[in-house]
């Protein structure tokens, strides 16, 4: 099929079962026409902005042959903390339909041929043709966890925060370990869109990628999407035009009318319950006037004030629920399944009762919810319209009811707001003057109206915006160098949000079978088998969780679901006075099993981006997220957050907080204690059978109550492993009383049962197999083959391409030395077969490093330069320093020191990759600056591969190289 703009209807119908608005169809017809994106979306809320996703899709489908036309990497950033992620779901949504296209199949619909064509033009790119477009959403760094990115051509969308998408783009990014940080900066610094939802609070980001782009040549482009841009001559735009405010859906969204009563607080009236009053008064006569179930959207700045405004409406007899930003995955989905009725467009809003939804900024952006009426805090004009978004969204014919309410500490002058400045002020000074009988029309059509005639300058009444400082090409280079990071290291949040300094959040997670726990090897082994995932981390700004830690509330009720110039709370910081019973610190920081941030830290060592596991019994989160103030277990959902074998494994813990009944946990731990570590599937029957049986109950949410049914499904999810399950318990006990943790991985036989899991292939002591040996020719072949694959999806140019495969064959030479040869057989020097060199190997065994001879450090791919320049194809090369770099480089170090050294003793590789005898000179490796390649050492290659190719251009060909390799390494022997 000849895949055309007039195909995208259709699509977005397939997808969508609606038909695009007027603007959406005239974006794929431009994008069609040029291949270019306007530098602005200026849509008011409430159009269907986030559908530029299906746009940047559609047109990834036109240009999937001729991938430099278009972008591989759709971004949907926003600046918020969001609980109802309508983006996600939205692209969540594409990707269903386009795998549902894939299988040939469904069960509701017939698939449209156009929706059939594109999973096909896209699966031509994707890793599995079984899912065309992958999604993901980055909240908070999971070391490890980058589905997203297994390989540089795999269409993608992910949703994210210009902390995340940033930090990574500038080599920095947040809770991704050094080694990895060029991957993520290679794949976002190339074939990457931008859509930066309500840009106007992101200027810094958007000033850092735009220098990004004149200085590094970065292949990234920025599309914002916003009612109220900062408008330039130089910006193209694209807009709202008549059709569609004739248009049926559309038409009633932009002319409704919102009038809003604005309220001023006397000094001496509470305003927890100032709003509480209102928001209950509000509801009484939406029912009054004819709605059965009226919803009340309660929204205020901070969450503090929210949590009080929903505890007063809750004693008041008021149905309410809690929306805040900062709150886990896990939790979040509990609350969109509770919500589901008043979205827009719902059919079933008169099923519940009356209901007051108490929320933050969170709502603002980001979240497809349709209010009867609405109360909210003062706040500056932008912020306002956000809110006033939700009134009413789909243009219902009724009367929505609004107000306004400012409390004299927001609208003195005195004392600017630390979120907002003085723009509060400053707005409730404007919606005063051009009211009328205290009410002001929040319509689309009529607000706008009002601005124009009042010839309102929009920039004094819109919340502060800051500007990045300058952006030195020096800067760059700088952060380019991620092995080692340099101390002279600029801190990328002013890039980010400002020159002002913002604080920059950390993860926090929960767990409840960590107390007790203090051995570092005992808590790295226990979080290896079930790594802390982004479902279950809660973001919060590193000052905070310093206090919280410290059992310190100063600031603690400033904390806003929006990024603000706050850093650290009095300054000073103190000693911690909390901790585990020992000297190691408050919290255990998790930055992967081989990192050596991973250990205990203290309170002064914890970073920007960190991930901090913390005991359940810490508290600090409910059921709806933060509350600093929360002195009970904080709930557990490692679980629920864990996917089904997950890079081939699967765990599942067993822990007293499983059941409660005495009686079931014993019938359990009998179970567990009949087994010797390894145990067949008859073991998962057994455990199903003594589980309790599963409340089937429906229960509305919030419930603190779990029932067993996630237990059971986690359980009976090990079904789907080949192999046998292990059964690892926890540290100091011999038999089951803690608990234990069941792993199955798919494809492993029992004589693998004593390994771990399948490694990230980025450690040389793991250089093990999860199914069976592989020498070094098959490896080397089966990466050139994954490279050469990607080479040609990505029309790289055909030297640099051949390049590419090239290093991929040399990559590995160094794993012939023959002290890595007997590691890999377990250390045993004497009783090593005279095979062909391995580059994976089933014969693991703790020590086999040290009885093998290798010094502390040491790394194969630094004598796999050595080899490379001995190896005869390497004459072949059109650029041999590029070559030898890529095969420097490709585990993440180097870039541009090693961390250890070498005597220069004479080594003698076995034979590999065509070589019969290597014949290697005395001259030193990269991993020493006497290296000499053509006049140039190790750091001189560095500098001029990065004029030659750009900085974000030779992140990305190493990340063509490094993923080839994980995914070889994943492919075994087969």
């Amino acid at each position: 099929m000849d895949l055309t703009a007039a195909h995208f209807a259709e699509f977005f119908a397939g997808v969508h079962g609606c038909q695009p608005f007027p603007w959406q169809q005239r974006l794929v017809d431009s994008l069609a026409h040029g291949d270019v994106w306007p530098d602005v979306l200026d849509l008011p809320t409430g159009s269907g902005k986030t559908a530029a996703m299906d746009a940047a899709v559609f047109h990834l489908a036109m240009r999937a042959g001729e991938l430099r036309r278009t972008a591989l990497r759709i971004a949907f950033v926003v600046d918020r903390r969001i609980v109802v992620d309508d983006a996600y779901e939205r692209a969540r949504r594409i990707s269903r339909a386009l795998a549902c296209a894939a299988l040939g199949a469904t069960s509701e619909k017939h698939i449209s041929p156009v929706v059939s064509e594109v999973a096909r033009r896209l699966g031509d790119l994707a890793e599995r043709r079984s899912d065309p477009l992958v999604v993901q959403r980055l909240r908070g760094g999971a070391p490890l966890e980058s589905d997203w990115a297994r390989t540089p051509v795999q269409p993608t969308i992910l949703c994210s925060t210009v902390d995340q998408v940033g930090s990574r783009l500038l080599f920095r990014g947040y809770g991704v370990s050094d080694r990895m940080r060029p991957v993520h900066a290679g794949l976002l610094g190339q074939d990457t869109l931008i859509l930066l939802d309500e840009a106007h609070l992101s200027q810094p980001f958007m000033e850092t990628v735009d220098a990004v782009r004149r200085f590094g040549n970065a292949n990234v482009r920025t599309v914002l999407l916003t009612a109220t841009p900062r408008k330039s001559s130089r910006m193209s735009a694209l807009g709202l035009a008549d059709e569609d405010r004739l248009n049926p859906t559309l038409g009633p969204r932009l002319s409704v009318s919102k009038p809003a009563k604005l309220t001023k607080v006397g000094r001496n009236q509470p305003l927890i319950e100032v709003f509480a009053d209102a928001s209950r008064k509000m509801l009484a006569e939406l029912q009054s006037s004819g709605i059965k179930a009226p919803v009340v959207g309660v929204t205020v700045n901070r969450i503090k004030l929210a949590r009080e405004v929903f505890d007063a409406l809750r004693k008041q007899g008021v149905e309410s629920l809690l929306l805040i930003g900062r709150c886990r995955s896990a939790d979040r989905e509990a609350v969109v399944r509770s919500i589901d009725h008043i979205k827009t467009g719902a059919t079933n809003r008169e099923s519940g009762a009356p209901l007051a939804v108490v929320a933050t900024q969170c709502i603002e952006v980001g979240v497809d919810l349709d209010f009867d009426g609405l109360v909210t805090q003062a706040a500056p004009l932008d912020a306002l319209r956000q809110r006033f978004g939700r009134l009413n969204r789909a243009g219902r014919a009724m009367q929505a009811e609004a107000e306004i309410i400012g409390s004299p500490d927001q609208l003195a002058k005195r004392q600017p707001d630390p979120v907002y400045g003085d723009r509060i002020r400053e707005t409730w000074d404007l919606l005063t003057e051009v009211a009328v009988s205290q009410h002001v029309d929040f319509g689309i059509a009529a607000l706008e109206a009002t601005l124009q005639n009042a010839g309102v300058d929009l920039r004094k009444v819109s919340s502060p915006a800051d500007s990045a400082p300058v952006l030195m090409p020096a800067y760059l280079h700088l952060w380019a160098q991620t092995s080692p990071v340099p101390s002279a290291d600029p801190d990328v949040g002013l890039f980010l949000h400002g020159k002002t300094p913002v604080a920059p959040d950390v993860s926090l997670v929960w767990r409840d079978d960590i107390e007790g726990i203090s051995e570092q090897q005992d808590m790295k082994d226990l979080l290896e088998l079930m790594p802390p995932r982004t479902g279950e981390m809660l973001s919060v700004p590193i000052w905070a969780a310093r206090n919280f830690l410290e059992y310190r509330t100063d600031g603690l009720d400033s904390v806003a679901d929006v990024f603000h110039q706050t850093t650290e709370i009095n300054g000073v910081r103190r000693p911690s006075r909390c901790g585990t019973g020992t000297d190691l610190g408050p919290a255990f920081r998790w930055a992967g099993a081989n990192d050596q941030r991973t250990d205990w830290v203290s309170v002064e060592d914890i970073r920007a981006g960190d991930v901090l596991v913390l005991p359940a019994t810490r508290g600090g989160c409910d059921m709806f997220g933060w509350d600093p103030n929360y002195q009970f277990a904080t709930r557990d959902v490692a679980d629920q957050s864990a996917t089904p074998f997950r890079a081939h494994r699967h765990a599942v813990r067993v822990t007293r907080s499983t059941v409660e009944d005495e009686a079931d946990w014993l019938r359990l731990v009998s179970i567990l204690d009949e087994q010797d570590g390894v145990a067949d599937h008859r073991l998962i029957d057994d455990l199903l059978a003594a589980l309790p049986a599963d409340d089937a109950d429906e229960r509305k949410y919030p419930s603190a109550d779990e029932p067993v049914r996630e237990i059971r499904e986690a359980v009976d999810a090990l079904h789907q492993a080949r192999g046998p399950i292990r059964i690892h318990r926890y540290p100091d006990g011999s038999k089951c009383e803690k608990g234990a943790i069941l792993v199955a991985e798919k494809g492993v036989d029992s004589e693998q049962k004593g390994q771990p899991s399948l490694p990230s292939t980025e450690d040389d002591r793991l250089s093990i197999s999860a199914q069976e040996p592989v020498t070094l020719d098959l490896h080397s072949e089966q990466v050139r083959e994954w490279t050469r694959a990607f080479v040609e999806r990505l029309s790289l140019p055909p030297k640099i391409a051949d390049d590419v495969k090239l290093a991929a064959y040399l990559h590995d030479a160094g794993k012939a030395d023959s002290r890595f040869q007997a590691m890999l057989y377990g250390g045993d020097v004497w009783n090593m077969p005279e095979d062909a060199p391995l580059a994976k190997s089933t014969a693991w065994s703790r020590g086999a490093w040290e009885r093998a001879g290798l010094p502390n450090l040491w790394r194969h791919e630094a004598l796999s330069v050595r080899m490379a320049k001995a190896h005869p194809r390497l004459r072949d090369a059109n650029d041999p320093e590029l070559v030898l770099w890529l095969v420097g480089t490709h585990h993440g170090l180097g870039r541009p020191l090693y961390n250890f050294a070498e005597e220069m003793a004479a080594v003698e590789p076995l034979p590999c990759l065509g070589v019969e005898t290597w014949t290697l000179d005395a001259t030193p490796g990269p991993q020493s600056l006497a290296f000499d390649f053509h006049g140039h050492d190790w750091p001189a290659l560095f500098e001029r591969l990065k004029v030659r190719y750009d900085i974000w251009g030779l992140a990305h060909l190493e990340a063509v190289l490094r993923l080839a390799d994980h995914r070889a390494s994943e492919q075994g022997s087969r």
